[in-house]
């Protein structure tokens, strides 16, 4: 009896991760040489996967997935501001730079080719969602939940994205900077 269809790609994916970690495979590494890796066929990886950025979206989706679900976890203790740090230092640290590295490339392409990309795009919106939970449960508006988690996941994001290109100490102090501001600017607006 066969495995149903979305079970052979999820296996392929737990092999992923328990060969390459959370980062998934290297750049570096072609689909056979993955393939080798983990100790199947590469055409088995070009079936449920396409292609080496196909494989590299659904390690990504995956890993954010399980990203969110931890953050998620603390989310609903703590408030805005503390949940925008959060992400800053979960993202920030060390030891997911191979990460965000595959995700500034894989939105990179998404830029492209949307439509192949089309889940990563929806996907993004998942830490802007909790954010705006947290705006919500601060006090804030509806649509100043929204606009605050926007605000705050696009800052991150390229704070995060500035740090790969030029990774110095002062991008850790700008970030420091923007989340001090992001509690001013709360505790004003709740003062008003």
């Amino acid at each position: 009896m066969r495995a149903p269809a979305g079970e052979g790609k999820k296996r392929l994916l737990e092999a992923l991760f328990d060969e390459f970690g959370e980062n998934g495979p290297g750049p570096n590494l072609s689909m056979r040489q993955v393939a080798e890796r983990i100790g199947v066929h590469h055409t088995l990886l070009t079936y449920h996967f396409g292609s080496r950025p196909g494989l590299l979206r659904a390690v990504l989706l995956e890993a954010r997935r399980r990203d969110n679900l931890v953050i998620a976890a603390t989310g609903d203790e703590l408030g805005f501001v503390a949940l925008c740090r959060a992400i800053w230092n979960f993202y920030s640290d060390p030891a997911h730079e191979d990460r965000t590295h595959a995700f500034f490339h894989l939105v990179g392409l998404a830029v492209y080719e949307r439509d192949a990309f089309e889940e990563l795009v929806v996907d993004i919106d998942d830490l802007a969602h909790l954010l705006e939970a947290a705006a919500l449960r601060d006090g804030a508006t509806a649509t100043g939940a929204r606009q605050q988690s926007l605000i705050a996941t696009s800052c991150l994001r390229g704070l995060l994205l500035q740090r790969l290109l030029t990774p110095t100490a002062e991008i850790d102090t700008a970030a420091d900077r923007f989340l001090t501001s992001l509690a001013t600017f709360e505790s004003e607006s709740h003062a008003s």
